[in-house]
Protein backbone atom coordinates (compact mmCIF):
# COMPACT_ATOMS: atom_id res chain seq x y z
CA UNK A 1 0.00 0.00 0.00
CA UNK A 2 1.41 3.51 -0.81
CA UNK A 3 1.91 5.86 1.71
CA UNK A 4 0.88 9.56 1.62
CA UNK A 5 3.65 11.01 0.08
CA UNK A 6 3.90 8.32 -2.46
CA UNK A 7 0.66 8.58 -3.63
CA UNK A 8 1.24 12.39 -3.76
CA UNK A 9 3.85 11.52 -6.23
CA UNK A 10 1.07 9.53 -7.96
CA UNK A 11 -1.22 11.97 -8.45
CA UNK A 12 1.39 14.65 -9.87
CA UNK A 13 3.16 12.03 -12.19
CA UNK A 14 -0.40 10.97 -13.64
CA UNK A 15 -1.22 14.84 -14.38
CA UNK A 16 2.60 15.61 -15.91
CA UNK A 17 1.96 12.48 -17.85
CA UNK A 18 -1.18 14.63 -19.50
CA UNK A 19 0.72 17.41 -20.32
CA UNK A 20 4.02 15.94 -21.37
CA UNK A 21 1.62 14.40 -24.34
CA UNK A 22 0.38 17.82 -25.42
CA UNK A 23 3.88 18.50 -26.06
CA UNK A 24 5.89 15.35 -27.37
CA UNK A 25 5.62 11.49 -27.89
CA UNK A 26 7.21 9.32 -25.67
CA UNK A 27 8.65 5.74 -25.79
CA UNK A 28 10.19 3.37 -23.23
CA UNK A 29 12.31 1.00 -23.88
CA UNK A 30 14.19 -1.62 -21.16
CA UNK A 31 16.72 -4.45 -21.04
CA UNK A 32 13.83 -6.63 -18.82
CA UNK A 33 12.57 -6.16 -15.71
CA UNK A 34 14.34 -4.72 -13.30
CA UNK A 35 15.96 -7.03 -10.31
CA UNK A 36 16.96 -4.24 -7.91
CA UNK A 37 18.69 -7.77 -5.51
CA UNK A 38 16.66 -6.68 -2.79
CA UNK A 39 18.42 -3.34 -2.38
CA UNK A 40 17.87 0.49 -2.58
CA UNK A 41 17.95 1.93 -5.84
CA UNK A 42 19.38 5.35 -6.92
CA UNK A 43 18.24 6.21 -10.48
CA UNK A 44 20.85 7.98 -12.55
CA UNK A 45 20.11 9.59 -15.60
CA UNK A 46 21.37 12.08 -18.06
CA UNK A 47 20.17 15.81 -18.18
CA UNK A 48 19.43 17.78 -21.27
CA UNK A 49 16.41 19.56 -20.88
CA UNK A 50 13.80 21.01 -17.79
CA UNK A 51 11.70 18.77 -19.84
CA UNK A 52 13.18 15.57 -18.19
CA UNK A 53 11.22 16.38 -14.76
CA UNK A 54 7.92 15.58 -16.33
CA UNK A 55 9.07 12.70 -18.39
CA UNK A 56 10.89 11.16 -15.66
CA UNK A 57 8.09 11.65 -13.33
CA UNK A 58 5.69 9.56 -15.74
CA UNK A 59 8.64 7.14 -16.22
CA UNK A 60 9.43 6.37 -12.32
CA UNK A 61 5.57 6.12 -11.70
CA UNK A 62 5.30 3.80 -14.31
CA UNK A 63 8.29 1.42 -13.32
CA UNK A 64 6.67 1.78 -9.71
CA UNK A 65 9.77 3.65 -8.49
CA UNK A 66 8.10 6.58 -7.34
CA UNK A 67 11.64 8.08 -6.08
CA UNK A 68 12.48 11.69 -4.20
CA UNK A 69 14.11 13.29 -7.49
CA UNK A 70 17.13 15.52 -6.75
CA UNK A 71 16.43 19.47 -8.26
CA UNK A 72 18.69 22.27 -8.32
CA UNK A 73 18.02 24.02 -5.45
CA UNK A 74 17.25 27.51 -7.36
CA UNK A 75 14.04 26.27 -8.91
CA UNK A 76 12.66 25.91 -5.28
CA UNK A 77 12.55 29.50 -5.29
CA UNK A 78 10.53 30.16 -8.62
CA UNK A 79 6.78 30.93 -7.73
CA UNK A 80 4.70 27.70 -8.16
CA UNK A 81 7.73 25.35 -9.18
CA UNK A 82 8.86 25.29 -5.85
CA UNK A 83 5.63 24.80 -4.51
CA UNK A 84 4.87 21.80 -6.86
CA UNK A 85 8.63 20.37 -6.69
CA UNK A 86 8.34 20.06 -2.65
CA UNK A 87 4.63 19.24 -2.87
CA UNK A 88 5.82 15.94 -5.08
CA UNK A 89 8.94 15.26 -2.18
CA UNK A 90 11.60 16.75 -4.61
CA UNK A 91 15.13 16.83 -3.13
CA UNK A 92 16.90 20.42 -2.90
CA UNK A 93 20.63 19.75 -4.39
CA UNK A 94 23.06 21.95 -5.19
CA UNK A 95 22.37 24.34 -1.39
CA UNK A 96 23.69 22.57 1.99
CA UNK A 97 25.47 19.26 -0.42
CA UNK A 98 25.83 17.74 2.81
CA UNK A 99 22.13 18.46 4.26
CA UNK A 100 21.22 16.84 0.75
CA UNK A 101 23.51 13.93 0.84
CA UNK A 102 21.47 12.98 4.41
CA UNK A 103 17.87 13.79 2.86
CA UNK A 104 18.63 11.18 0.29
CA UNK A 105 20.07 8.75 2.12
CA UNK A 106 17.47 8.71 5.07
CA UNK A 107 14.81 8.73 2.12
CA UNK A 108 16.56 5.26 0.81
CA UNK A 109 17.09 3.54 4.22
CA UNK A 110 13.12 4.39 4.29
CA UNK A 111 12.17 2.40 1.35
CA UNK A 112 11.67 5.31 -1.15
CA UNK A 113 14.20 5.47 -4.24
CA UNK A 114 15.92 8.39 -5.19
CA UNK A 115 16.54 9.57 -8.68
CA UNK A 116 19.72 11.97 -9.51
CA UNK A 117 20.68 13.60 -13.09
CA UNK A 118 23.87 12.46 -13.62
CA UNK A 119 25.62 16.05 -15.04
CA UNK A 120 23.76 17.96 -11.93
CA UNK A 121 22.73 20.49 -14.81
CA UNK A 122 21.17 20.93 -18.27
CA UNK A 123 23.96 20.36 -20.51
CA UNK A 124 23.34 22.10 -24.26
CA UNK A 125 24.60 19.92 -27.29
CA UNK A 126 27.98 22.50 -27.29
CA UNK A 127 28.55 20.82 -24.38
CA UNK A 128 28.45 17.32 -24.69
CA UNK A 129 30.83 15.23 -25.72
CA UNK A 130 30.90 12.09 -28.69
CA UNK A 131 29.08 10.24 -25.78
CA UNK A 132 26.40 12.81 -25.55
CA UNK A 133 26.90 13.43 -21.73
CA UNK A 134 28.33 16.30 -20.41
CA UNK A 135 30.99 16.23 -17.47
CA UNK A 136 29.47 14.06 -14.67
CA UNK A 137 29.57 14.24 -11.28
CA UNK A 138 29.81 11.93 -8.76
CA UNK A 139 27.24 13.38 -5.53
CA UNK A 140 25.61 9.64 -6.37
CA UNK A 141 28.11 7.42 -5.59
CA UNK A 142 28.60 9.02 -2.51
CA UNK A 143 24.67 8.67 -1.62
CA UNK A 144 24.74 5.05 -3.34
CA UNK A 145 27.33 4.18 -0.84
CA UNK A 146 25.87 5.34 2.18
CA UNK A 147 22.84 3.94 1.71
CA UNK A 148 24.45 0.43 0.23
CA UNK A 149 22.16 1.06 -2.96
CA UNK A 150 22.62 -0.29 -6.46
CA UNK A 151 22.31 2.37 -9.22
CA UNK A 152 19.91 1.84 -11.71
CA UNK A 153 20.90 3.79 -14.91
CA UNK A 154 18.84 5.70 -17.73
CA UNK A 155 19.34 7.13 -20.97
CA UNK A 156 17.07 9.86 -22.03
CA UNK A 157 16.99 11.47 -25.83
CA UNK A 158 14.55 13.84 -27.33
CA UNK A 159 13.78 15.94 -24.46
CA UNK A 160 15.54 19.02 -25.77
CA UNK A 161 13.45 18.82 -29.13
CA UNK A 162 10.28 19.38 -26.55
CA UNK A 163 12.20 22.16 -24.22
CA UNK A 164 15.88 23.46 -25.90
CA UNK A 165 18.55 24.56 -23.36
CA UNK A 166 17.70 28.18 -22.59
CA UNK A 167 14.13 28.52 -23.82
CA UNK A 168 11.70 30.06 -21.38
CA UNK A 169 9.22 27.49 -22.15
CA UNK A 170 8.58 25.08 -24.14
CA UNK A 171 7.62 24.40 -27.71
CA UNK A 172 4.52 23.39 -28.72
CA UNK A 173 3.57 21.47 -31.94
CA UNK A 174 0.11 21.28 -33.01
CA UNK A 175 1.72 18.77 -35.79
CA UNK A 176 4.63 16.61 -35.87
CA UNK A 177 5.21 16.17 -32.35
CA UNK A 178 8.81 15.45 -31.26
CA UNK A 179 9.85 11.96 -29.66
CA UNK A 180 10.98 11.47 -26.52
CA UNK A 181 12.93 8.19 -26.09
CA UNK A 182 13.72 6.97 -22.72
CA UNK A 183 15.86 3.19 -21.91
CA UNK A 184 15.90 1.79 -18.86
CA UNK A 185 19.03 -0.50 -17.64
CA UNK A 186 20.17 -3.34 -15.58
CA UNK A 187 21.01 -2.03 -12.14
CA UNK A 188 24.62 -1.71 -11.51
CA UNK A 189 25.79 -2.85 -8.22
CA UNK A 190 29.51 -0.69 -7.33
CA UNK A 191 30.15 -2.85 -3.87
CA UNK A 192 33.21 -3.44 -5.06
CA UNK A 193 33.89 -1.04 -7.69
CA UNK A 194 36.87 2.00 -6.69
CA UNK A 195 34.60 5.27 -6.87
CA UNK A 196 36.58 6.13 -10.34
CA UNK A 197 35.43 3.19 -11.56
CA UNK A 198 31.79 2.88 -10.56
CA UNK A 199 31.81 6.61 -12.31
CA UNK A 200 32.98 5.13 -15.55
CA UNK A 201 30.42 1.68 -15.06
CA UNK A 202 27.93 4.27 -14.64
CA UNK A 203 28.70 6.94 -17.05
CA UNK A 204 29.55 3.95 -19.72
CA UNK A 205 25.93 2.45 -19.19
CA UNK A 206 24.38 5.78 -19.51
CA UNK A 207 26.10 6.84 -22.90
CA UNK A 208 25.35 3.32 -24.14
CA UNK A 209 21.66 4.28 -23.90
CA UNK A 210 21.99 7.35 -25.25
CA UNK A 211 23.84 5.97 -27.98
CA UNK A 212 21.00 2.86 -28.51
CA UNK A 213 18.48 5.66 -28.62
CA UNK A 214 19.93 7.94 -31.25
Amino acid sequence: MLDRDQRKFSRRAVFLRFVSRLFCRTRHTDDGPIDTLGRPVVVVANHRSFFDVPVGFALLEGLGLRARILVRAKYFDIPLVGRFLRSAGCISAGSGWRETINTAVDTLAAGRPVAVMLEGRIVPPEKRDGSGLGKVRRGFLEIARQADAVVLPVGVVGSDDVWPSGSRFPRIRWRGRPLVQIHVGEVICIDDLTNREALAAVRSAVAAHISRLS
